[in-house]
């Protein structure tokens, strides 16, 4: 059997015209992973962990956004309509060139406004959606900006990126300072060094989350300080089939802190028949 390493599983795929890279594994439904877009985010370095498990049970697809990792950026008219439009666009487009007709989505931090997107733009496409730390939604009573998204816009300031810098960045991401570890923040601190310039306005998705059809799971940690759970709980209040789970001790990176439980929580909510 082969190992699912970053190369084993790599592929590129041309999507509306733009050249995306995404890794694949497994059979079944279609799965697909869209990360954040904090520095250093990529679809392998937020997902990667996660794939054995899923693709045991679902063709898992991670995606690197555009101008992420090794994905192309958009072009600037692309975007017309808002940045997580334009972004779902062409993820709706992606499941078709996958020969497939609808997916399973899963949407980490901006990738979970880019997933929302995609379910109120192309219903059709979303079977379930799961929203992860997401950004999209309205905090109800942390303050915005929160000071991660605050420590995220200083990122590329001053003298530009460093391993400082992302240390610290992800010693306010993740709860457990035991996680962080050289190998990690050099990872992140490498990915980091072609600043992306996102293109378009973020959309005020939050507005709409109540058009939402798919059946749909929130996943949250308690200790987020970039997207405060609070976020969760107005999600909870306004998308009309949603359940809301929410981890202690534990901040934006669920799919990597709580690696095990993110994955059966989330296998348990695709085959929930109810």
């Amino acid at each position: 059997m082969t190992a699912l390493t970053f190369e084993a599983t790599s592929r590129r795929l041309t999507v509306a015209g733009v050249d995306l890279h995404l890794h694949e594994a497994g059979s079944g439904p279609l799965l697909l992973l869209i990360h954040g877009g904090a520095p250093g985010a990529y679809g392998w370095g937020n997902f990667g962990q996660n794939l054995p498990a899923l693709a045991a049970s679902y063709r898992t697809v991670i995606v690197d956004l555009p101008g992420y990792g090794r994905s192309e950026r958009l072009p600037e008219c692309a975007a017309p309509s808002g940045r997580y439009a334009a972004n779902a666009a062409v993820f709706a487009e992606l499941v078709c060139e996958l020969g497939e007709t609808s997916a399973h989505v899963v949407g980490l931090a901006t990738g979970g406004a880019i997933a929302m997107a995609m379910a109120l733009d192309h219903p059709e496409v979303v079977d379930r959606l799961v929203l992860v730390s997401s950004a999209g939604a309205l905090p109800l009573f942390t303050p915005s900006p929160s000071e991660g998204q605050k420590l995220i816009r200083t990122y590329y300031a001053g003298e530009g990126p460093s391993r400082d810098k992302m240390r610290a960045y992800l010693t306010m991401m993740l709860a457990d300072p035991d996680l962080i570890t050289d190998e990690l923040v050099e990872e992140r601190y490498q990915a980091s060094l072609t600043k992306v310039d996102d293109i378009g306005s973020p959309e005020q998705l939050w507005a709409r989350v109540d058009e939402i059809t798919a059946k749909t799971l929130v996943m949250w940690g308690r200790d987020n300080r970039v997207q405060g759970y609070d976020n969760a709980l107005f999600l909870l209040q306004r998308i009309p089939d949603v359940e809301v789970h929410l981890f202690g001790r534990t901040g934006l990176w669920v799919p990597f802190e709580r690696a095990a439980r993110f994955e059966s929580l989330l296998i348990d909510f695709l085959e929930d028949q109810s």
